[in-house]
């Protein structure tokens, strides 16, 4: 299966707010979720942590990892990212032929919907270790947001007729949002520290900064930050040690990585891996200091605490984080 890129791409976002704050970035965010399906019978149901609506067959229900819904019997999701209005000319640009395959997302063709808005629908493929998947998504603008729905499903699903085209298509077509978010909260963190919390990502991914906001005073400034960011899929680890080095190691907008030897941990009940290391900003070369615990979902998936420090804050936070990350459980 693709690794998910949303989660390093969205720290980066959080700690540097890169002067492109939409376009790929924003698509990359969500483009790496696994999932879907669609039959009859559908019922409207709302994403946790979101605005949007889907009107879904049986068997789903809201995911305990992301914004969306997945179906456990058949291993399918549906995942949401939500964004302001005026991200979506940005966003549209992340959906051309050549920046997908930048992702290994191949076989890229506009499809249509039966939708009356401003909106973009696309079918790709990707290959991966576990198969190749067949890419479902749709870009659409309402009055005062930009929404983008991904669904994936294993081509197998598609060639045995388990999982049908058309009823994806329905399924796309019917989205849409309403006035106020359902929120429900996955975790919580009894010690933050010097840290505030700042707001959401993804749904469910929070962050939490020094002075409480997201963007920071000026735009592009490197800046300490620590977030929560659970996985967009729930795929079993077989390496837990490999896998969270590979994550800390790969953060787009940083080089010159050193990152040390994996601890093992358990933390609110949850097995994992701790990790420190150090990174350099790739844009202005500042050094940093980064810290992760990753944890693993009980039935699949994990939780990357993600933990960045700037030298004149490294003093002050550095410690914090394996504290504010040893006080994270799950919410019933």
């Amino acid at each position: 299966m693709p690794l998910p890129i949303a989660l390093p791409s969205m720290i980066t976002t959080l700690a540097r707010r890169p002067r492109q704050s939409g376009g790929a970035a924003l698509v990359a965010a969500i483009l790496f979720a696994f999932a879907v399906v669609a039959p009859a019978l559908a019922t409207p149901q709302q994403a946790p942590n979101s605005r949007v609506v889907l009107d879904l067959p049986a068997g789903y229900t809201p995911s305990p990892l992301f914004s969306g819904f997945q179906n456990d019997a058949t291993g399918v999701s549906y995942v949401i990212l939500e964004a302001p209005v005026a991200e979506y000319d940005k966003m549209a640009q992340g959906f051309t032929p050549d920046d997908l395959a930048k992702r290994g997302i191949t076989h890229v063709e506009k499809g249509s919907l039966d939708r009356t808005d401003k909106h973009i629908y696309m079918r790709a493929r990707q290959k991966s270790e576990a198969g190749t998947y067949a890419k479902y998504f749709v870009l659409f603008q309402t009055a005062d947001q930009t929404v983008l729905v991904s669904v994936n499903v294993p081509t197998l699903s598609l060639d045995d007729g388990s999982v049908k085209p058309e009823a994806i298509e329905h399924v796309l077509a019917t989205a849409k949002t309403t006035e106020k978010p359902a929120v429900r909260n996955l975790f919580s963190l009894t010690y933050l520290g010097p840290f505030k919390e700042a707001g959401t990502l993804v749904g469910t991914s929070k962050v939490y900064t020094l002075d409480g906001r997201l963007d920071p005073d000026r735009t592009g400034e490197t800046r300490s930050a620590f977030m929560v960011a659970p996985s967009l899929d729930k795929r079993p680890v077989a390496d837990p040690a490999k896998l969270a080095t590979a994550l800390l190691a790969s953060m787009p907008g940083y080089k010159d990585f050193n990152i040390g030897e994996p601890r093992s941990i358990t933390i609110g009940g949850l097995d994992g891996i701790e990790l420190e290391g150090e990174a350099a900003d790739e844009e202005h070369g500042t050094p940093l200091y980064l810290y992760q615990a990753m944890l693993l979902g009980k039935d699949g998936g994990y939780y990357r605490l993600i933990g960045i420090a700037t030298p004149r804050d490294k003093p002050q936070v550095a410690a914090e984080f394996s504290k504010i990350a040893h006080s994270f459980a799950l919410l019933p």
